[in-house]
């Protein structure tokens, strides 16, 4: 029996159909492989870029408390050679002239290095932070905080920023609650007050809260604080660093105790400071060892996280702070006492 033309064509359409739809699929799937490749491969890049960015961050932060422990370790040495020069005089003789000015000379030239650009430290022999709040004092001549027999009525004109305060302050209020309430009315600008050793007051803020420290304060009010209640201007000062305190010992002529006294001061602060140096490079170098395990490992998610986690520490306010550097490099003393050797 003959097969009509009609029925071959017929007999012939699934064939091709299912030709046709193996085909569309296929380039479907060629298609799909292909833009899942491409993000694949762009998220690939972005990860690699960014392990070399976070590392590239941390190295340069790296270099710089390298620096700052070098600068730290020159100064140390270079006030231990001060005070061996100073060791065979009696405590309570003064320098001789010729003496006198080798000693102005030397720590000039010690204040240089601290100052230099480079140098890793800032103006107070400190790994440079910018994080770090800026801090002034204010003039030993104004006291906020002693007791008075008469109430205090206090108003202050903070510079140019608009912001003021009033402190009011009872009669024979003792210098503690005196002082708590300086604290609580500076708190509302975001500016925090503390006592230095010499019963100063710092006035500390972070930097974008910090205007109203850099420039000069009117102070008017009534009480004996405030004399004959004529507006009084006052300028907060930079806290002096232990060399520039070395400095002035010197260029006063004192006594060998004195300036041996300065000098241990100074090398106190600058072993302190080494000790967050050294804190700092070691989190640093365990951030960069981190990187580079889960890099050579091609473990991408590790990756991301330790990246996150470095990005995530650099740009935290609070990743400079000496308890967490401390819980994370765990220096020893030791350590420090065979670094300044």
């Amino acid at each position: 029996m003959l097969v009509k033309s009609s029925e071959k064509v017929q007999s012939l359409e699934p064939a091709n159909t299912a030709k046709s739809s193996g085909v569309v699929t296929s380039s479907k799937d060629s298609a799909n492989n292909l833009w899942k490749n491409k993000i694949v491969a762009k998220q690939e890049q972005v990860q690699v870029l960014t392990h070399w960015s976070i590392r590239g961050t941390l190295s340069q932060e790296l270099a710089k408390a390298e620096q700052s422990e070098a600068t730290i370790r020159s100064l140390y040495a270079g006030l231990e050679r001060l005070a061996k020069q100073l060791n065979t005089q009696a405590a309570n003789s003064k320098p001789q002239a010729m003496q006198q000015r080798s000693i102005s000379s030397q720590v000039a030239s010690l204040q240089s290095s601290a100052n230099k650009k480079g140098s890793g430290l800032d103006s107070q022999l400190m790994l440079t932070d910018p994080t770090r709040p800026i801090t002034r004092k204010l003039n030993a001549n104004i006291d906020l905080i002693s007791t008075r027999p008469h109430e205090e009525n206090i108003h202050l004109m903070m510079g140019r920023s608009g912001k003021s305060l009033n402190l009011t302050l009872p009669a024979n209020q003792d210098e503690r609650a005196n002082f708590n309430a300086v604290q609580s009315a500076f708190s509302q600008h975001q500016i925090s007050v503390e006592l230095s050793r010499e019963n100063r007051l710092l006035f500390s803020a972070q930097k974008e809260n910090s205007g109203p420290l850099l420039e000069p304060w009117i102070m008017s009010g009534q009480g004996v604080r405030v004399a004959a209640g004529n507006p009084i201007s006052l300028q907060l000062s930079e806290i002096s660093n232990p060399l520039n305190e070395l400095a002035d010992v010197a260029n006063k002529n004192a006594s060998v105790q004195e300036h041996r006294d300065q000098i241990q001061a100074a090398q106190r602060h600058l072993k302190a400071n080494l000790i967050k140096v050294q804190a700092k490079r070691q989190q640093l170098l365990a951030q960069l060892q981190q990187l580079d395990t889960a890099s050579s490992l091609g473990n991408s998610e590790q990756l991301t996280t330790v990246s996150s986690n470095a990005k995530q520490q650099m740009m935290s306010s609070g990743a400079n702070s000496v308890s967490v550097i401390m819980a994370q490099a765990n220096v020893t003393r030791n350590m420090v006492q065979y670094s300044l050797n």
